[in-house]
């Protein structure tokens, strides 16, 4: 569980990765445990998410749904937390790599959605 007053900065796992190609455009939707957020960014390996949800800890694995922002297209995605930053408002999802339909689906939104 986040303890918001014993924390003030940001939180990375060791493990979380840095490197990948990220993209902001198309802004995702992502649903978690009945929450909303959007991206701030993504890669094929992860999500970068604006707000804190109720209940994170590093590590955390997590479910849920996500697709471009004001589409009707969604994807199920699974992962785990890498980062809270207290400070920015924002959190890390690194995406477990196992759907082939994550996996085909985010190029096409780039494609498809792309505003930039």
């Amino acid at each position: 569980m986040l303890h918001t007053q014993e924390i003030t900065t940001s939180i990375p796992n060791r493990f979380e990765q840095r490197d990948s190609f990220r993209v902001s455009s198309p802004v995702l939707k992502v649903e978690i445990n009945g929450q909303s957020f959007r991206t701030k960014n993504w890669s094929l390996n992860g999500l970068l998410l604006e707000g804190l949800p109720s209940e994170a800890c590093l590590d955390h694995g997590v479910t849920g749904i996500f697709g471009p922002d004001g589409s009707a297209e969604m994807c199920q995605f699974s992962g785990r937390i890498v980062r809270i930053d207290l400070k920015q408002e924002q959190f890390a999802i690194e995406l477990d790599g196992s759907s082939r339909e994550v996996a085909a689906l985010l190029p096409l939104w780039v494609l498809k959605y792309n505003r930039d």
